[in-house]
């Protein structure tokens, strides 16, 4: 190819570039439209369902935060802007008049000889929990069943639907050869994988929008719903999907507590949606977080600003973060740095004439890496993007231009500290077993009968005595006193280790986000256009505001 071939070449693919880039530019400026707008309620066009599904798997499983988490969002509609959906309830075992839901009283008390024969014979799991029905007035179940039938409801409403699901209860891992295909648990131990979920959505129209906002463990793995049967192998869905997740396919997530007190919990919902309607589930005011100063708040903000204040041990991910790890690269292709190079110095010269970036400067590298300097890589970041990243470095006191390697020291570094405190509880651990053997031992050859502790005897030996023999008897030596003590050495350094996890997330978030944007920036540079543009239309969803105005 002579020189005037190559340049007329490298002149249409930028210009090319830079009609994908106007594009984008005008997809942008219609993510602001409120849903109100988009929807158009009012002329009965399109129909807007909301379904809260929950619970636990069985009433051991069932939280009282899991029942909090659904009557918080039933009494914050309105306010959160899903007032005008048409909502439906499935939790736990839905209407029946049974104990379903686990709570614990802080001043329930448990006898001692109750504790001694649960610690050495048995478990001590669960014996503080009382039980009681729920007070969701749920209109069912949380079932496959009632599942089905919600979606074959909303498949005959209308020809356009805006679909939420919200999800609150338990999920489990995937299986070593499908990893990404995790879990949700519904009532009486029904299993729900992403590969199924998949599949029961894919009966609603392709004009039906659909966003999950899920907060179980492990449940990263239904952000891959936007691809077939939840493959990524298997191709993008026709569908429009997106969704907002606790915490990546491969950790568990915080938040199921059978603890009553409200002011201690501290989950992914909880955050997003009092991002979206300025008040906690304890009535406390927030400000709504408005990254992009439109006067709204996104459902993206709304996850952004969970990144960006949840205390726990969540890394929050969305759909988009997981097309990009799909579809972008950390690396340039070879073959395009030459075409990279001529592009964005098009674009650098652009910015520099524009008024509104007079003062910033564009990167000179042909390819933006995540250990090029944070304020190189925030000139391009979304506004949802820069307010985490810079809330986050603040967070861990970051304060120069190395971010990612940064928060990777930072990362290792508490890896190591937390694996040192595992050898301290371990040794702790064999401590609790030795004492635990010595007790039990001596029970055995004074009351052989509680081999069985369902033998009569057992009960005789609850009663209430002044002194108790059974204490007298276990706690020989101090042995029992002592063994107590290991306990409670043991949860002090679990709740080190769970301190340092919460920071070490808080890295993991930094390096996380850094990342996103990278990808970000590299996805139109090495996609065709019709990935592009899914990735636009999959972050518009992610972009749907439900009011009309910041409150």
């Amino acid at each position: 190819m002579n020189a005037y071939s190559l340049i007329l070449s490298l002149l249409f693919c930028i210009s090319f570039h830079e009609v994908l880039f106007s594009e984008k530019n005008k997809r942008e400026t219609e993510l602001l439209t409120p849903i109100t707008s988009i929807g158009n309620i009012e002329s009965g066009k399109q129909n807007f369902n909301l379904l809260v599904l929950g619970g636990g798997y069985s009433p051991s499983g069932n939280e009282v935060s899991l029942e909090s988490n659904v009557k918080y969002l039933h009494r914050m509609q309105q306010e959160i802007g899903l007032g005008k959906f048409k909502l439906k309830t499935l939790f736990a075992d839905g209407m029946e008049k049974t104990r379903d839901i686990q709570y614990r009283d802080p001043n329930f008390t448990v006898p001692e000889s109750n504790l001694i024969l649960a610690e050495i014979f048995g478990s001590t799991r669960g014996i503080f929990n009382q039980y009681r029905n729920n007070f969701v007035n749920a209109d069912g179940p949380s079932s496959v069943k009632e599942l089905d039938g919600w979606i074959k409801e909303v498949n005959s409403t209308a020809e356009s639907a805006y679909n939420l699901i919200y999800f609150t209860g338990h999920g489990g891992k995937g299986e070593k050869k499908s990893p990404l295909n995790t879990s949700t648990y519904l009532w009486n131990n029904q299993k729900v994988k992403v590969s199924d979920f998949t599949h029961k959505l894919d009966s609603l129209p392709l004009s039906h929008s659909i966003i999950l906002v899920m907060v179980q463990c492990y449940s990263g793995g239904f952000a891959n719903y936007i691809f077939r049967e939840g493959d990524s192998k298997k191709g993008l869905h026709p569908q429009i999907r997106a969704g907002f997740f606790a915490t990546v396919h491969d950790r568990v997530a915080a938040g199921c507590t059978p603890d009553i007190r409200e002011e201690n919990y501290q989950e992914y919902s909880t955050h997003f949606w009092e991002a979206l309607c300025g008040e906690s589930r304890i009535g406390k005011k927030i400000t709504k977080p408005d990254f992009n100063g439109d006067g709204y708040t996104s459902l993206s903000e709304a996850h952004a600003y969970v990144i960006i204040n949840a205390n726990t041990i969540d890394l929050p991910i969305k759909t988009s973060d997981l097309f990009l790890r799909r579809f972008s690269s950390f690396e340039p292709p070879k073959e395009a740095n030459q075409l990279v190079s001529l592009i964005d110095q098009k674009r650098e010269i652009e910015s520099e004439s524009d008024s509104n970036l007079s003062d910033r400067k564009v990167p000179q590298q042909d390819w933006i890496f995540r250990t090029d300097p944070i304020s190189e890589i925030l000139i391009l970041a979304s506004p949802e993007s820069k307010a985490t990243i810079k809330a986050l470095a603040k967070r861990l006191s970051f304060q120069d231009q190395s971010l990612f390697e940064k928060a990777e020291n930072k990362i290792e570094e508490l890896k190591k500290r937390r694996e040192e405190l595992a050898k301290s509880k371990k040794k702790k651990d064999e401590q609790k077993k030795n004492l635990k053997n010595k007790i039990k031992s001596r029970l055995l050859k004074e009351w052989p009968e509680l081999a069985n502790t369902q033998h009569p005897i057992a009960d005789r030996l609850k009663q209430p005595a002044k002194p108790s023999r059974l204490l007298t008897v276990a706690n020989q030596n101090n042995e029992w006193k002592d063994l107590k003590m290991r306990k409670e050495e043991i949860l002090k350094i679990e709740s080190q280790r769970f301190k340092l996890e919460k920071i070490q997330v808080l890295a993991m978030r930094l390096k996380y986000e850094i990342e996103n944007v990278i990808l970000k920036i590299a996805l139109p540079k090495i996609n065709s256009p019709d990935i592009i543009e899914r990735f636009s239309r999959i972050e518009k969803l992610e972009r749907t505001i439900l009011r009309q105005a910041k409150g």
